[in-house]
């Protein structure tokens, strides 16, 4: 009976698993092992991810794959979609509600970078390897200049991946013809931005980073004999000079043959599968599941919401221009960060080192950087600056390495892999997230800067306008297909007052050129600035700031659905319940600043009503003051007859 049974059941399930109808469910004590699979799959088929990932990856237990460039095409998108489907499948294998707490929030994290991978790869023809603004071209010479020599094996790597940088840049000029010959390509603006860059980095000529960086790094090398260091630092100025420069120069060429490729005049909107892409595009930098639209209207209630405080705040400023924090070099400002991180729970002791970029690599677009510290050695930390974008300004500087220092990135990074994680966490985006906490963060460091409560909170609604501003923007341009007068009509509705369509011509192109590149610094630092505010509205007297951020670190970078979730149990633990309506930054409502912005903004919001209103008012004035003057004709005029009729 019993073999009969198991052979009946047997039969049944090989059936159902055939016809779809029946998904077995893998052991959720297999889970942690599966995700620690696919990480070691992703570094063993990578070499640069496996170099910057490991210190040690050999004891690790790693295999290290060929050192070579990832290939960019067609056939290797299309292959890392399959890949990517393949794995969310077997995702979904497992159970979620029987996961423990950290395994849930690995699996939707997980599932959630999985889907939008699947989502982008299906649209290839919108990478853009050449972009000026954060293509692969530039994250390529990031990589090389970032490189760090262990031993002289990794001394070697670095020069096999030299040599190969023209068979990347062949494939790369392959995959943007093809490209172009669709209509895909770069408006003429920014191909002039790329080759501008293009042109920076070969006329360094032996001064270029790619030589002098590396030769430093030898200098620095132990166990290397004087002749060892001379062929290493000869053979990588001979690849530099005689393959990569030919190599960037022959890019140029191709790059300017494709002028005038681009099919549409305007944003992603308008290509054939644009409102598609730029979907999915929404989904990865907003680490959610909201639509484009409910994206955009939440960003306006932002806007609005600061919008008053900071036109108040611009209004009541009292300081000059040359107003400073007295903090002049990274490494002042990322000491006296270090040393005002109250309220936020305590991370592993690190090492850092920031300094300014060689102009020649430094993409104009990016202020700053922060390479994440290796998974097997969190105390390594790396800032680059870019001195153009934060040249001469004090408060720039502070409020910039406040962003990726601490309690930026580097203290996120760092304070989350310090814990009990499953290594593939290390491998999952969450940009939305990361670059939110980051955002988030510099209003909270601006206020225990040594600047005045009016200059921080200057220097913040700025900062705070301007890309939440550029992300809006962003949602209009390219999700809803607007125009620059569109965008103006647009921003006027919500009482921006000043952004007409000429004004605003420079943040059009931006975000047609850059599309989606904001979206996560300005909604991401919403997101974390509505729960800070709701949390706040919850709790009242029993809101701790410690708490709330170790609720929103604890579990990492991961979809904003998940960290609500993990709030809201937070809250009710405490006796709460997460509100739905809030005002950002209510707690500056009263502020003289924030009323007088509230009084101009009521102006230029109902700008029509309010001239009509003052018309009237106008001429009921002019009805009192000629009422008032006849009365006062007639009382003058009686009382001179009075005074000619009276007797002598």
């Amino acid at each position: 009976m019993k073999k009969t049974a198991v052979k009946l059941s047997a039969v049944l399930l090989a059936l159902l698993v055939f016809l779809g109808g029946f998904q077995p469910v893998r052991a959720e004590a297999d889970f942690d092992a599966f995700l620690e699979e696919k990480f070691s799959e992703a570094m063993e088929s990578d070499y640069t991810g496996l170099h910057f990932g490991f210190v040690d990856y050999k004891g690790y237990g790693l295999k290290k794959p060929e050192v070579k460039w990832p290939d960019i095409s067609y056939a290797s998108i299309a292959e890392e979609q399959a890949a990517a489907q393949k794995t969310l499948d077997e995702l979904h294998q497992f159970s979620y509600d029987s996961l423990n707490d950290r395994q849930q929030h690995d699996y939707l994290a997980y599932e959630h970078d999985l889907m939008d991978t699947i989502a982008l790869d299906a649209y290839p023809d919108y990478e853009e390897v050449y972009n000026p603004y954060g293509g692969y071209f530039s994250d390529v010479q990031t990589l090389l200049t970032e490189f760090v020599l262990y031993d002289k094996e990794s001394a070697e790597d670095y020069l096999t991946l030299t040599e190969d940088y023209v068979r990347l840049m062949d494939v790369m000029n392959e995959f943007t013809k093809q490209q172009a010959a669709k209509g895909y390509f770069m408006r003429d603006a920014a191909l002039d931005e790329a080759l501008k860059q293009m042109r920076e980095f070969v006329d360094k000529g032996e001064e270029n980073p790619l030589i002098v960086i590396y030769s430093n790094s030898i200098d620095q090398l132990e166990g290397l004999t004087d002749e060892e260091r001379t062929s290493f630092k000869d053979r990588n100025r001979d690849l530099v000079l005689n393959k990569v420069f030919p190599a960037v120069e022959n890019a140029m060429k191709v790059l300017e043959s494709l002028r005038g490729s681009r099919s549409v005049d305007g944003s992603l909107y308008y290509y054939p599968e644009g409102k598609e892409y730029y979907k999915a595009l929404v989904s990865r930098k907003t680490s959610s599941s909201d639509s484009v639209e409910e994206v955009k209207e939440y960003l306006g209630k932002a806007l609005k919401d600061i919008y008053a405080f900071a036109v108040g705040t611009g209004l009541t400023a009292s300081e000059g221009a040359d107003v400073t924090t007295g903090l002049e070099t990274p490494e002042e400002v990322l000491e006296y960060l270090r040393r005002h991180m109250k309220d936020f729970p305590h991370g592993p002791a690190v090492t850092y080192t920031p300094s300014y970029l060689d102009q020649s690599v430094a993409n104009p677009s990016v202020m700053a950087y922060y390479m994440d510290a290796p998974f097997d050695d969190v105390t390594r930390n790396v800032i680059r600056i870019n001195g153009n974008a934060v040249a001469g300004d004090p408060v720039t500087l502070y409020y910039t390495l406040a962003h990726e220092g601490f309690p930026g990135h580097l203290y996120q990074m760092t304070w989350y892999h310090s814990q009990d994680i499953n290594p593939m966490r290390y491998n999952i985006s969450a940009i939305g997230y990361t670059e939110g906490w980051a955002q988030y963060v510099e209003k909270i460091m601006l206020d225990r800067s040594p600047l005045t409560e009016n200059s921080a909170d200057s220097a913040f609604a700025n900062t705070f306008l301007g890309y939440v501003m550029q992300a809006y923007a962003d949602l209009c341009v390219n999700g809803l297909g607007y125009d620059a007068q569109q965008l103006a009509d647009d921003m006027a509705s919500l009482g921006l007052f000043g952004m007409d369509a000429e004004n605003l011509k420079p943040v059009y192109e931006a975000v047609v050129d850059q599309a989606g590149t904001i979206i996560p610094y300005g909604y991401g630092m919403c997101r974390f600035w509505e729960f800070n505010e709701r949390t706040k509205q919850a709790l009242g007297d029993k809101f701790d700031l410690e708490e709330f951020h170790l609720t929103v670190l604890t579990n990492g970078p991961r979809p904003f659905e998940s960290v609500e979730s993990d709030l809201a149990k937070y809250v009710e633990s405490k006796g709460g319940k997460l509100p739905e309506k809030f005002t950002f930054f209510s707690e500056k409502a009263g502020s003289a600043s924030a009323i007088a912005g509230k009084m101009l903004l009521f102006v230029t919001t109902h700008l029509k009503e309010v001239m009509i209103a003052a018309v009237i008012v106008v001429i009921l004035l002019l009805v009192v003051l000629v009422l008032i003057l006849r009365a006062l004709f007639k009382w003058l005029f009686g009382r001179k007859k009075r005074k000619e009729a009276a007797p002598v």
